[in-house]
Order: structure tokens, then sequence, then C-alpha cells
């Protein structure tokens, strides 16, 4: 039942403007939980945009007076790719794509808190 609602959610993400798709992540492995919208079949680069987080995390004692990562945004020709945490334990990622100046990036964090919440509920 759990599973049902979380890709529910990711579904309701990918139909944001501007965005292409979405997934989830495992932060230690880059294995992807699931994924929706147009590139969700793309899991290569969902797996390898982990590693823009992972990077942080070998070097966040250089970052100490920024505090802690927010989001990880990479902006490619062709598009942005934007990493948020989404659930601490087990340690999931949100991995978004989408286009450039069309996308409500701070409404997809709300989304990526609201979605961390679901997976850490019971049941």
């Amino acid at each position: 039942m759990k599973a049902e609602h979380v890709r529910a959610e990711l579904d309701r993400m990918a139909l944001q403007p501007g965005l292409e798709g979405c997934a989830l992540v495992e932060a230690g492995t880059g294995l992807v939980w699931s994924a929706s919208g147009i590139s969700a079949s793309d899991e290569r680069v969902w797996e390898a945009a982990v590693d823009y987080w992972r990077l942080y995390q070998r070097q966040k004692a250089q970052f100490t007076g920024l505090g802690p990562l927010g989001a990880a945004a990479m902006y490619h020709t062709a598009g942005m790719l934007v990493v948020l945490p989404c659930c601490a334990d087990p340690d999931v990622l949100l991995v978004l794509h989408g286009g450039h100046g069309v996308v409500d990036w701070v409404a997809l964090q709300r989304m990526a808190r609201a979605l961390g919440a679901l997976l850490k509920s019971p049941g």
C-alpha cells in the first residue's frame, strides 16, 4: 500500500511544469527505487546524479560554514539535475530532471519533504 502511495507521489511530481522526470535513489548504492516522467527510463542518469551528493558528503568539512547541503543543483546545457534529501533512514535522495528557468524548485523541495515523511511513516 505504501509503495503505491510513493509511486503516486512521484507520478504527481513528474507532472510539475518543466519537469522531465524524477526518481528515488538510494544514496549509498545508487539503486533506483522508482522513477517517473518522460526521462524515467534513463536509470544511468539517476544513478550517476547521486555522485554529486556523495562528492559533497566526502568534502562537507570544507563547507561547514555554509551549513548542511539543502540541494545539489547541476546546470547542464540541456537541462537541470537537482538532487534533494528525501529520507534519512533509509538514506534516500530525490533526483529531479527539468528545464532551465521553468521548474518551481522550491515547490519540489516541499514535495520532497512530504515524500520523505511518507517514506518514514509506518505501513
